[in-house]
């Protein structure tokens, strides 16, 4: 008994290169899209990143306002004014990001009579940035003191 190629309900076995090419299609479309997300995500973790270390470094900022309260009543107005901070130095992992670090300082306009110091200090620390993306990026903290 010869046997010949076909199936039992009479198709043959195989692929014809057209069902071939479509394959690839499909399976270099897949492949495509995961190396995508694997890009996208790896720029969301690094401006993750950006992002922590200017909460921190604004943070900071309104740490040092506090300790002026403490240690001296008011918060001087001469640290008002626009700084640029580098966010990540450049390294291996990470592109070199600057920001901008506004610090607004106003003094209530009611004062302690015996002292003279103002009664609070409104604060405001303000991060920008450009992420290497090109996404702009803000944050922003405000305190009275």
């Amino acid at each position: 008994m010869k046997s010949d190629n076909r199936y039992p309900g009479g198709g043959q076995l195989g692929l014809t290169l057209v069902e071939l090419m479509i394959a690839l299609v499909v399976i270099s479309l897949s492949v495509l899209a995961v190396y995508q997300m694997f890009i996208t995500g790896t720029e969301l973790i690094s401006e993750q990143y950006y992002r922590q270390y200017a909460l921190q470094r604004a943070q900071s900022w309104m740490e040092r306002m506090h300790y002026y309260e403490t240690e001296y009543d008011t918060v001087p107005r001469g640290l008002s004014g626009t700084y640029i901070d580098t966010l990540v130095a450049e390294s291996d992992e990470h592109v070199s990001v600057l920001a901008r670090c506004t610090v607004e300082i106003e003094h209530s306009d009611e004062a302690d009579p015996i002292t003279g110091v103002p009664y609070y200090s409104d604060v405001r620390v303000l991060y920008e940035w450009a992420a290497p993306s090109g996404r702009d990026y803000n944050i922003e903290l405000r305190s009275k003191f």
